[in-house]
């Protein structure tokens, strides 16, 4: 199993608040659709962040998402969903970074 981590940061103009809702809201009915996807979370930074820290975060948010492979996810992108979700996510995002992962879980977090 791999994980797909990605880093997103809003494009100038969008608040926080407007970029936390086209995403959760908006994005998620194309990106949960993205065929043999496993899992799927998504991580929205929050105003309050360690001393220190600039104004801002370098990224307003992550987001997690688990294939059986590389071959899976990167077939999964490769379809027209995945290319209605990269070019969604492009409208409210400026920067997107994906990070192929092999997850290593030292202590589980909480179900929901």
């Amino acid at each position: 199993m791999i994980k797909l981590i990605a880093l997103l940061k809003r494009k100038p103009g969008i608040s926080r608040e407007e970029f936390a809702r086209r995403w959760l809201d908006e994005h998620t009915r194309i990106s949960s659709e993205l065929p043999g996807v496993v899992g799927y979370r998504i991580n929205i930074a929050l105003e309050r962040q360690p001393s220190g820290v600039s104004d801002e975060p370098l990224y307003d948010g992550t987001a997690e998402m688990w294939w059986e492979s590389v071959d899976a996810m990167e077939a999964a992108f490769d379809t027209e969903v995945g290319r209605l979700a990269g070019a969604d996510a492009d409208e409210f995002a400026e920067v997107r970074i994906h990070l192929y992962t092999d997850e290593h879980v030292i202590i589980a977090g909480p179900e929901r």
